[in-house]
Protein backbone atom coordinates (compact mmCIF):
# COMPACT_ATOMS: atom_id res chain seq x y z
CA UNK A 1 0.00 0.00 0.00
CA UNK A 2 1.18 3.82 -0.41
CA UNK A 3 1.65 6.05 2.21
CA UNK A 4 -0.06 9.20 3.24
CA UNK A 5 -2.87 10.32 5.42
CA UNK A 6 -5.76 9.27 2.63
CA UNK A 7 -4.38 5.77 2.41
CA UNK A 8 -4.14 5.14 6.13
CA UNK A 9 -7.61 6.73 7.09
CA UNK A 10 -9.07 4.21 4.41
CA UNK A 11 -6.64 1.32 5.07
CA UNK A 12 -8.20 0.75 8.93
CA UNK A 13 -11.86 -1.05 7.92
CA UNK A 14 -9.76 -2.12 4.66
CA UNK A 15 -7.20 -3.84 7.02
CA UNK A 16 -10.31 -5.43 8.99
CA UNK A 17 -12.11 -6.92 6.42
CA UNK A 18 -9.13 -7.84 4.18
CA UNK A 19 -8.16 -9.83 7.27
CA UNK A 20 -11.24 -11.88 7.66
CA UNK A 21 -10.94 -13.06 4.33
CA UNK A 22 -6.72 -13.62 3.71
CA UNK A 23 -5.97 -14.53 7.51
CA UNK A 24 -2.51 -14.49 6.63
CA UNK A 25 -2.39 -11.08 5.13
CA UNK A 26 1.12 -9.52 4.83
CA UNK A 27 1.11 -5.80 4.78
CA UNK A 28 3.84 -3.60 3.22
CA UNK A 29 3.91 0.45 3.15
CA UNK A 30 5.65 2.20 0.78
CA UNK A 31 7.53 5.20 2.21
CA UNK A 32 9.47 6.43 -1.22
CA UNK A 33 8.40 6.75 -4.89
CA UNK A 34 9.18 3.12 -6.90
CA UNK A 35 9.12 1.60 -3.70
CA UNK A 36 6.44 -0.50 -4.15
CA UNK A 37 8.04 -2.21 -7.29
CA UNK A 38 10.45 -3.85 -5.21
CA UNK A 39 7.81 -4.68 -2.35
CA UNK A 40 6.35 -6.57 -4.38
CA UNK A 41 8.98 -8.71 -5.86
CA UNK A 42 9.92 -9.28 -2.27
CA UNK A 43 6.63 -10.31 -1.59
CA UNK A 44 6.46 -12.62 -5.13
CA UNK A 45 9.82 -14.41 -4.18
CA UNK A 46 8.68 -15.26 -0.50
CA UNK A 47 6.26 -16.96 -2.24
CA UNK A 48 3.04 -14.75 -1.97
CA UNK A 49 0.15 -15.85 -4.09
CA UNK A 50 -2.30 -12.71 -4.36
CA UNK A 51 -0.62 -8.95 -4.58
CA UNK A 52 -3.21 -6.51 -3.31
CA UNK A 53 -1.76 -2.47 -4.20
CA UNK A 54 -3.81 0.11 -2.14
CA UNK A 55 -3.15 3.31 -3.95
CA UNK A 56 -3.64 5.47 -7.14
CA UNK A 57 -2.10 5.14 -10.39
CA UNK A 58 1.46 5.00 -9.84
CA UNK A 59 1.53 2.77 -7.09
CA UNK A 60 -0.73 -0.20 -9.55
CA UNK A 61 1.93 0.58 -12.09
CA UNK A 62 4.78 0.27 -9.85
CA UNK A 63 3.25 -3.25 -8.28
CA UNK A 64 2.64 -4.40 -11.46
CA UNK A 65 6.23 -3.79 -13.08
CA UNK A 66 7.37 -5.60 -9.62
CA UNK A 67 4.83 -8.46 -10.64
CA UNK A 68 6.28 -9.12 -14.29
CA UNK A 69 10.09 -8.40 -13.77
CA UNK A 70 9.58 -11.31 -10.59
CA UNK A 71 10.70 -15.02 -10.86
CA UNK A 72 7.27 -15.55 -10.80
CA UNK A 73 5.35 -13.11 -12.79
CA UNK A 74 2.04 -14.82 -13.19
CA UNK A 75 1.45 -14.47 -9.68
CA UNK A 76 -2.02 -13.06 -8.87
CA UNK A 77 -2.83 -9.17 -8.56
CA UNK A 78 -5.55 -6.70 -7.23
CA UNK A 79 -6.23 -3.22 -6.64
CA UNK A 80 -7.74 -1.29 -4.07
CA UNK A 81 -7.95 2.34 -5.47
CA UNK A 82 -6.90 5.00 -3.08
CA UNK A 83 -5.04 7.83 -4.00
CA UNK A 84 -5.69 11.08 -6.61
CA UNK A 85 -6.24 9.62 -9.50
CA UNK A 86 -7.08 6.09 -10.10
CA UNK A 87 -7.51 6.04 -13.50
CA UNK A 88 -6.74 2.46 -13.96
CA UNK A 89 -9.68 1.50 -11.22
CA UNK A 90 -11.83 3.40 -13.88
CA UNK A 91 -11.56 0.28 -16.08
CA UNK A 92 -13.27 -2.23 -13.76
CA UNK A 93 -16.78 -2.54 -11.15
CA UNK A 94 -15.59 -1.99 -8.15
CA UNK A 95 -17.05 -2.67 -4.87
CA UNK A 96 -16.85 0.67 -2.68
CA UNK A 97 -17.11 -0.88 0.89
CA UNK A 98 -14.65 -2.24 2.38
CA UNK A 99 -16.19 -5.82 3.16
CA UNK A 100 -17.46 -5.87 -0.12
CA UNK A 101 -14.00 -4.87 -1.66
CA UNK A 102 -12.12 -7.91 0.06
CA UNK A 103 -15.36 -10.22 -0.73
CA UNK A 104 -14.74 -9.45 -4.33
CA UNK A 105 -11.51 -10.02 -4.37
CA UNK A 106 -11.11 -13.05 -2.41
CA UNK A 107 -13.91 -14.73 -4.59
CA UNK A 108 -12.81 -13.31 -8.19
CA UNK A 109 -11.12 -16.00 -10.40
CA UNK A 110 -8.02 -15.59 -11.99
CA UNK A 111 -8.41 -14.02 -15.35
CA UNK A 112 -5.42 -12.55 -17.85
CA UNK A 113 -6.04 -8.87 -19.21
CA UNK A 114 -3.19 -6.95 -21.58
CA UNK A 115 -0.25 -4.74 -19.69
CA UNK A 116 2.75 -3.00 -21.46
CA UNK A 117 6.31 -2.80 -21.73
CA UNK A 118 7.99 0.40 -22.20
CA UNK A 119 11.55 0.94 -22.91
CA UNK A 120 13.88 3.51 -24.45
CA UNK A 121 17.15 5.66 -23.59
CA UNK A 122 17.06 7.08 -20.14
CA UNK A 123 17.52 10.79 -19.55
CA UNK A 124 20.91 10.50 -17.24
CA UNK A 125 22.12 7.32 -19.40
CA UNK A 126 21.69 3.82 -19.92
CA UNK A 127 18.62 2.26 -20.77
CA UNK A 128 15.21 1.78 -19.01
CA UNK A 129 12.55 -1.25 -19.41
CA UNK A 130 9.67 -1.47 -17.29
CA UNK A 131 6.09 -2.21 -17.22
CA UNK A 132 2.89 0.10 -17.36
CA UNK A 133 -0.94 -0.56 -16.72
CA UNK A 134 -2.57 2.11 -17.74
CA UNK A 135 -1.30 5.08 -20.28
CA UNK A 136 1.62 6.71 -21.33
CA UNK A 137 1.95 9.99 -23.31
CA UNK A 138 4.14 12.50 -24.60
CA UNK A 139 3.63 15.89 -24.90
CA UNK A 140 2.11 18.82 -22.32
CA UNK A 141 0.59 15.67 -20.47
CA UNK A 142 4.32 14.71 -19.22
CA UNK A 143 4.94 18.75 -18.31
CA UNK A 144 1.86 18.47 -15.92
CA UNK A 145 2.69 15.60 -14.40
CA UNK A 146 6.15 16.92 -13.69
CA UNK A 147 4.16 19.45 -12.06
CA UNK A 148 2.03 17.65 -10.37
CA UNK A 149 4.46 15.69 -8.51
CA UNK A 150 6.91 19.01 -8.06
CA UNK A 151 4.19 20.38 -6.16
CA UNK A 152 3.13 17.58 -3.54
CA UNK A 153 0.71 20.03 -2.26
CA UNK A 154 -1.26 19.63 -5.09
CA UNK A 155 -2.39 16.37 -4.22
CA UNK A 156 -4.95 17.78 -1.57
CA UNK A 157 -7.30 18.71 -4.55
CA UNK A 158 -9.29 15.60 -5.85
CA UNK A 159 -7.98 13.57 -9.05
CA UNK A 160 -10.08 15.36 -11.54
CA UNK A 161 -9.78 18.92 -10.42
CA UNK A 162 -6.08 18.50 -9.55
CA UNK A 163 -5.63 17.83 -13.44
CA UNK A 164 -7.60 20.00 -14.83
CA UNK A 165 -6.08 22.70 -13.19
CA UNK A 166 -2.89 22.01 -13.48
CA UNK A 167 -3.72 20.89 -17.35
CA UNK A 168 -4.74 24.66 -18.16
CA UNK A 169 -1.52 26.22 -16.35
CA UNK A 170 0.50 23.45 -18.33
CA UNK A 171 -1.11 24.38 -21.56
CA UNK A 172 -0.77 28.14 -20.93
CA UNK A 173 2.81 27.35 -20.22
CA UNK A 174 3.17 24.88 -22.87
CA UNK A 175 5.60 24.93 -26.04
CA UNK A 176 4.30 21.88 -28.80
CA UNK A 177 6.88 19.46 -28.84
CA UNK A 178 7.73 17.46 -32.06
CA UNK A 179 7.54 13.97 -32.65
CA UNK A 180 7.71 11.04 -34.77
CA UNK A 181 4.70 7.97 -33.86
CA UNK A 182 5.11 5.24 -35.43
CA UNK A 183 2.91 1.78 -35.26
CA UNK A 184 3.96 -1.46 -36.14
CA UNK A 185 6.74 -0.07 -38.42
CA UNK A 186 4.15 2.55 -40.15
CA UNK A 187 4.98 6.36 -39.41
CA UNK A 188 1.19 7.77 -38.64
CA UNK A 189 2.38 11.38 -37.77
CA UNK A 190 5.57 13.83 -37.58
CA UNK A 191 4.53 17.21 -36.10
CA UNK A 192 3.96 18.90 -33.39
CA UNK A 193 1.65 17.65 -30.92
CA UNK A 194 -0.75 18.43 -27.56
CA UNK A 195 -0.12 15.01 -26.53
CA UNK A 196 0.23 11.57 -27.58
CA UNK A 197 -0.63 8.41 -25.90
CA UNK A 198 -0.16 5.23 -25.80
CA UNK A 199 -3.53 2.98 -24.13
CA UNK A 200 -3.85 0.12 -22.70
CA UNK A 201 -6.79 1.33 -20.47
CA UNK A 202 -9.60 4.50 -21.69
CA UNK A 203 -9.11 7.09 -18.85
CA UNK A 204 -6.24 9.06 -17.70
CA UNK A 205 -5.66 12.31 -16.11
CA UNK A 206 -8.03 11.56 -12.68
CA UNK A 207 -11.02 11.15 -15.27
CA UNK A 208 -9.70 12.29 -18.90
CA UNK A 209 -12.00 9.90 -21.29
CA UNK A 210 -8.77 9.90 -23.61
CA UNK A 211 -9.48 6.47 -24.99
CA UNK A 212 -12.86 5.48 -25.07
CA UNK A 213 -12.72 2.26 -27.17
CA UNK A 214 -9.36 1.07 -25.32
CA UNK A 215 -9.90 -2.53 -24.49
CA UNK A 216 -7.61 -4.53 -22.23
CA UNK A 217 -8.14 -7.97 -23.48
CA UNK A 218 -7.84 -7.28 -27.23
CA UNK A 219 -4.05 -7.58 -27.66
CA UNK A 220 -3.61 -3.91 -28.70
CA UNK A 221 -2.75 -0.70 -27.71
CA UNK A 222 -4.82 2.09 -29.17
CA UNK A 223 -2.60 5.77 -29.71
CA UNK A 224 -4.28 8.87 -29.85
CA UNK A 225 -2.55 11.98 -31.38
CA UNK A 226 -3.84 15.46 -30.71
CA UNK A 227 -2.09 17.78 -33.34
CA UNK A 228 -0.28 20.93 -31.95
CA UNK A 229 -2.81 24.14 -32.08
CA UNK A 230 -3.52 27.29 -30.61
CA UNK A 231 -3.83 27.84 -26.40
CA UNK A 232 -7.15 28.01 -26.86
CA UNK A 233 -8.48 25.01 -28.99
CA UNK A 234 -5.94 22.92 -26.65
CA UNK A 235 -8.10 24.18 -23.40
CA UNK A 236 -11.30 23.49 -25.68
CA UNK A 237 -10.07 20.07 -26.61
CA UNK A 238 -9.14 19.74 -22.66
CA UNK A 239 -12.96 20.58 -21.95
CA UNK A 240 -14.04 17.69 -24.42
CA UNK A 241 -12.09 15.10 -22.38
CA UNK A 242 -14.13 14.11 -19.58
CA UNK A 243 -17.11 13.39 -21.83
CA UNK A 244 -15.09 11.89 -24.53
CA UNK A 245 -16.64 14.42 -26.73
CA UNK A 246 -13.29 14.71 -28.29
CA UNK A 247 -13.37 11.70 -30.63
CA UNK A 248 -14.38 13.36 -33.59
CA UNK A 249 -12.38 16.49 -33.23
CA UNK A 250 -10.49 16.54 -36.62
CA UNK A 251 -7.22 17.65 -34.95
CA UNK A 252 -7.25 13.67 -33.29
CA UNK A 253 -6.30 10.79 -35.25
CA UNK A 254 -6.97 7.55 -33.26
CA UNK A 255 -4.53 4.09 -34.50
CA UNK A 256 -4.08 0.65 -33.10
CA UNK A 257 -0.91 -1.42 -32.82
CA UNK A 258 0.93 -3.94 -30.85
CA UNK A 259 4.12 -1.63 -30.80
CA UNK A 260 4.46 2.20 -30.93
CA UNK A 261 7.55 4.12 -30.87
CA UNK A 262 7.64 7.89 -29.76
CA UNK A 263 10.68 9.75 -30.66
CA UNK A 264 11.59 13.20 -30.27
CA UNK A 265 12.50 15.63 -33.41
CA UNK A 266 13.37 18.22 -31.16
CA UNK A 267 16.75 17.21 -29.88
CA UNK A 268 16.12 17.05 -25.92
CA UNK A 269 12.37 18.18 -25.55
CA UNK A 270 10.61 14.97 -25.12
CA UNK A 271 7.97 14.97 -22.03
CA UNK A 272 6.36 11.87 -21.27
CA UNK A 273 4.68 9.98 -18.44
CA UNK A 274 3.26 6.58 -17.58
CA UNK A 275 0.41 6.01 -15.47
CA UNK A 276 1.02 9.54 -13.61
CA UNK A 277 4.70 8.92 -13.15
CA UNK A 278 7.77 10.53 -15.11
CA UNK A 279 9.75 7.04 -15.98
CA UNK A 280 12.85 9.43 -17.24
CA UNK A 281 13.11 8.55 -21.21
CA UNK A 282 14.61 10.13 -23.71
CA UNK A 283 12.68 8.27 -26.49
CA UNK A 284 9.81 5.63 -26.04
CA UNK A 285 9.10 2.45 -27.43
CA UNK A 286 5.55 0.61 -25.77
CA UNK A 287 4.86 -3.13 -26.90
CA UNK A 288 1.49 -5.11 -25.83
CA UNK A 289 1.92 -8.00 -23.66
CA UNK A 290 -1.26 -10.14 -24.49
CA UNK A 291 -2.75 -11.69 -21.45
CA UNK A 292 0.43 -10.65 -19.45
CA UNK A 293 -1.10 -9.38 -15.90
CA UNK A 294 -2.63 -12.29 -14.08
CA UNK A 295 -5.89 -10.46 -12.39
CA UNK A 296 -8.27 -10.89 -9.74
CA UNK A 297 -11.02 -8.70 -9.12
Amino acid sequence: MSGGRASARAWSALLQALSRRFPDIDVRETTAAGQAAYLARELVASGCDLVIAVGGDGTVSDVVDGILSSSRPKTPFSLIPNGTGCDFARNFRLANTPQAIANQIAEAPVRFIDVVRISGPAVDGGNILRHFANIASVGVSGEIVRSMNEAPRSRLLGGSTRFMLYSALGIIRYRPQSVRVVVDGEEVYAGGVTVASVANGAWFGGGMHVVPQADLTDGLLDVAVMRATSKIGQLGLLARLPRAAHVCHPLLSFHKGRSVEITPLDEGRFSCEADGENPGLKAMRADILPAGLALRI
